[in-house]
């Protein structure tokens, strides 16, 4: 009878911890589902988001992963490229507990991403070559285009500033190419547009005009079924660009004022100083003095601030390298340390039997012209 209490006892108290388990499990999941949608239009709450749901106890390790991805995701969108690193590093403590190979793949991409932001571009291709891998080698392509996509539209982002661009667009076509067969999954419409108007930058500097403005064109399309503000605002700068390019000034600046509109609840730098250097230009091609002079202040500000910004980033990652490298260094010593005694320690046996048997030899020869003398 005691026997029988006993188990149910233990019944019990499993069910209790399973049920608080899986209560866990699902609050996080349920509060990353949230921040997926903030990431790029409200990505202080997007932040404030995901750390409730890293710090949930009991939840699983593929939750805390993608709660961290979310949270670099996010400071990446904000141009904090220093904060950006600092969560994608912390993610590097999980990969090893990581089982799910896709997420796996996620994670190297979004690693690679931080520090080709950074232009370490070494480090980048490292990740991005080790996520290209699993991802070729898995067998449900279908499965892991998007990733596909993501590891493509990053190489056409490195290779278009090592190289040049015809080597970066056929990446950028490579992307679009992964992202349109996901599209059955809406939000993917932000990943095609992000693809297209890095196609049209590289268009527009090879100076195909025309074709540029359809890469912008449809850009805009896919940013527009998902109303992401930032991406329109994007595109419609791009699209900017080629009606200056054919000296449209006042065409441009409508066009560079409704981005403005769009760009207002984002707060993107990078975005508003593209802005501003537009509207500069174009009020200077038209002889608008006074507008050139607002505009190219706001302008030459945000540049200010941008590049403090990419230095304070740069700084924290020469850091996190270096003490990387330490501690690197620091296991080959424990590794080693030991074998090197080792061998100092039989070197040392070794030169005292090489002294002896010279004493030996040395003594055998004295006796022996001893011998011969007398």
């Amino acid at each position: 009878m005691n026997r029988n209490k006993y188990i149910q006892l233990c019944l019990i108290v499993g069910f209790a911890l399973l049920t608080q388990l899986c209560a866990a499990q699902k609050e996080a999941d349920s509060l990353l589902a949230i921040v997926n949608q903030l990431i790029y239009e409200d990505p202080d709450k997007a932040i404030e988001i995901a750390l409730e749901a890293y710090e949930i106890d009991n939840s699983a390790v593929k939750t805390k992963v993608n709660a961290l991805l979310a949270i670099s995701v996010a400071y990446s969108s904000k141009r904090d490229y220093q904060k950006s690193l600092e969560y994608a590093i912390r993610i590097e403590s999980y990969l090893p507990k990581i089982k799910n190979e896709k997420l796996k793949m996620n994670v190297l991409n979004r690693i690679g991403a931080q520090y080709q932001e950074l232009k370490i571009h070494d480090k980048a291709i490292e990740y991005l070559e080790e996520s290209q891998l699993l991802i070729e080698n898995y067998p449900n392509q279908d499965s892991v285009q998007a990733l596909l996509g993501y590891n493509s539209i990053l190489r056409g982002f490195i290779y278009r500033e090592q190289m040049n661009c015809d080597i970066a667009l056929t990446y950028f076509t490579k992307a679009i190419d992964a992202y349109l067969q996901t599209l059955s999954q809406t939000a993917m419409n932000a990943n095609v547009s992000i693809c297209y108007y890095n196609q049209g930058n590289c268009l527009l500097t090879l100076k195909r005009i025309e074709e540029a403005e359809n890469s912008y064109l449809e850009a805009i399309k896919y940013s527009e079924r998902v109303d992401a503000k930032s991406l329109i605002a994007f595109a419609q700068k791009g699209l900017a660009e080629v009606k200056t390019l054919e000296g449209d000034y006042t065409g441009s600046i409508a066009i560079l004022n409704s981005a403005l509109m769009n760009a207002e609840k984002v707060g993107d730098l990078v975005l508003n100083r593209g802005l501003y250097l537009g509207l500069s230009t174009n009020y200077l091609a038209l002889n608008d003095w006074e507008n050139y002079t607002v505009f190219n202040s706001k302008y030459l500000e945000l540049e200010k601030e941008t590049k403090l910004n990419e230095r304070k980033s740069i700084n924290q990652s020469l850091l996190s390298l270096t003490e990387g490298k330490a501690k690197e260094i620091e296991q080959l010593k424990k590794r080693f340390g030991p074998i090197q005694i080792g061998l100092v320690i039989i070197i040392f046996i070794i030169l005292l039997m090489f002294i002896r048997d010279i004493i030996i030899s040395e003594k055998k020869l004295k006796k022996l012209e001893n011998k011969l003398k007398n």
